[in-house]
């Protein structure tokens, strides 16, 4: 499976003092970290640093990446894993908003339908490995698994009906309309199956939801 099929792993909860550390390593950009120089940034010991260090590599938020000579032992230097990477705020929806804007101006809104239509089909080939095999309840437990990997934070309810109540593009639809047609393609491709969307966050609905035809 190429890149973009790899998943990362689920944010996790973290500690302040378990952000700071994290903060600190992603400062110290791709030559990595030491112990011993994160403590001294952060003012604390190198044994609280350590143990904070072995649940984020636990995690999957960083990675020995090296040594580096700390005036004793060489040290062992941490950078950040592109999980770590991710846990840190950004504007997302912003740029998004803004692209899908721009590109509705360029492209007019059969453009902008056609680019949705491109991306949301490169994201569905590079899940539906995970999906070979499955059909049914099982496909659609695994589908939903996929979503809350990018963010949406679905269920599926009683009625087999797909529910996110933090759709990706929901800011971006407030806009246009047009940005819903991603989920839709998307969970098509997915479910192997023609989806309808009967409510969306964008009107104030508890959810977007999606139902198969």
């Amino acid at each position: 499976m190429d890149e973009r099929g790899q998943r990362l792993p689920l944010p996790v909860a973290m500690s302040d003092s378990r952000l700071r550390v994290l903060r600190e390593v992603l400062l110290s950009r791709d030559k990595g970290a030491t112990a011993e120089e994160l403590a001294a940034a952060l003012g604390v010991s190198r044994t609280a640093v350590t143990q904070q260090l072995v649940c984020l590599e636990r995690d999957g938020l960083v990675v020995r990446n090296g040594r580096r000579a700390t005036g004793g032992r060489p040290g062992r230097t941490y950078a950040l894993t592109d999980a770590g990477r991710e846990t840190f705020p950004r504007h997302y929806a912003l740029f998004a908003a803004s692209l899908l804007r721009h590109a509705g101006d360029l492209f007019g809104e059969e453009g902008l339908a056609a680019l949705l239509d491109r991306m949301a089909a490169e994201v569905a080939a590079g899940a539906r490995p995970r999906l070979e095999g499955k059909s049914g309840a099982e496909r659609r437990a695994e589908v939903v698994s996929i979503l809350n990997e990018l963010g949406y934070e679905a269920v599926v309810a009683p009625d087999g009906a797909i529910e996110a109540v933090n759709c990706v593009f929901s800011r971006v639809a407030r806009e246009s309309r047009t940005a819903c047609r991603f989920d839709v393609v998307l969970l098509g491709s997915l479910l192997g199956e023609d989806v309808a969307q009967t409510s969306c966050l964008a009107d104030g609905e508890g959810c977007c939801r999606f139902h198969t035809r």
